[in-house]
């Protein structure tokens, strides 16, 4: 349940793409009406706003040479660049617990010698991806700022060398016990921002699809399971209560999933105006007859044009 719940969070807006953010992650839903379904005016605040400045995604340069730990509390995972400036794990330690003995802690160092490669797949959902393919345990990865949010089907993977079921799913950031008051007090600032962020891109993608009853039902019903998707999401990560770091990376990720599936959206509506247009006026085109080939009398006119 936890992973089809985690996994729901990366795909909650649809867009042009198979898989949409998609991750996309408190206090998101305050604004709106109840049940999460949008007024009679579905535009909202964004009626009548200039264009929103773009949102960029983070870099891959926010998680390299650092140590991320599952929810913040165990386990760790690293990148760098290889030659090639592409993403390659150094270290991956995943916590568990044992198959032989279930409760009983354990963990599996997957990178032992060489590092893995990790190959990019584009950006679905608004942040980049990439998939890890380990034998044991593939899986896939979203690049938050100085996180990553690793997904998978099923949520476990077992190595049963080392007798040990472990779990990768989840927000790999840092240390929960490293996050000091001064960082908590811009946390709360930027989650602020963030959440209005998210808002007006949510009320933009609302007000794009204009009366079509059935994208407005979706839209506002993937945003009123917003904030529960996240609370499961960051539940676990450690003193979350205090610094409020995984709410802050899941909340920027669901704006940037917004974007995307507005972009994805208006991309579909010109392209479908687009072929509307061209039908139309090949339809409105003149084609003259063709004349006769030279020394084939024309065709015996209908017999209403025959004069008398």
């Amino acid at each position: 349940m936890k992973h089809f719940l985690l996994l729901a969070l990366l795909v909650l807006v649809a867009a042009p793409e198979t898989a949409r953010a998609q991750l996309m992650l408190p206090g998101a839903l305050q604004a709106m009406p109840e049940a999460g379904l949008p007024s009679s005016d579905p535009a909202g605040p964004a009626a009548g706003k200039a264009k929103l400045a773009d949102l960029k995604p983070p870099g891959e340069e926010t998680i390299l040479g650092r140590e991320l730990a599952h929810d913040g509390l165990a386990g760790s995972i690293a990148f760098r660049h290889d030659a090639n400036k592409l993403l390659e794990i150094t270290r991956l330690t995943i916590p568990g617990e044992a198959i032989s003995h279930p409760g009983e802690p354990c963990r599996v160092d997957v990178v032992s010698q060489a590092p893995i490669s990790a190959k990019f797949s584009g950006r679905p959902a608004g942040v980049s991806r990439y998939e890890v393919e380990i034998e044991a345990c593939p899986f896939s990865f979203e690049v938050l700022e100085e996180a990553v949010l690793i997904t998978r089907i099923p949520q476990t993977c077992d190595f049963a060398a080392a007798d040990c079921r472990a779990d990768p799913t989840g927000l790999w950031g840092p240390a929960g016990s490293s996050i000091g008051s001064d960082q908590e007090k811009l946390l709360e600032r930027d989650r602020g921002r963030a959440e209005a962020s998210m808002r007006a891109r949510f009320h933009t993608l609302l007000a794009s699809v204009g009366k079509d009853k059935n994208a407005v039902k979706k839209i506002a019903g993937e945003q009123a399971g917003f904030s529960s998707l996240r609370e499961v999401t960051c539940r676990n990560y450690a003193r979350e209560d205090v610094h409020g770091f995984c709410a802050l990376r899941i909340t920027q990720a669901r704006a940037l999933a917004l974007q995307a599936a507005f972009a994805g959206y208006t991309k579909d509506q010109a392209g479908s105006t687009a072929r509307s247009t061209a039908k139309h006026s090949a339809k409105s085109v003149y084609k003259p007859e063709s004349k006769p080939n030279a020394g084939v009398p024309p065709a015996t006119p209908p017999i209403s044009e025959v004069q008398h």
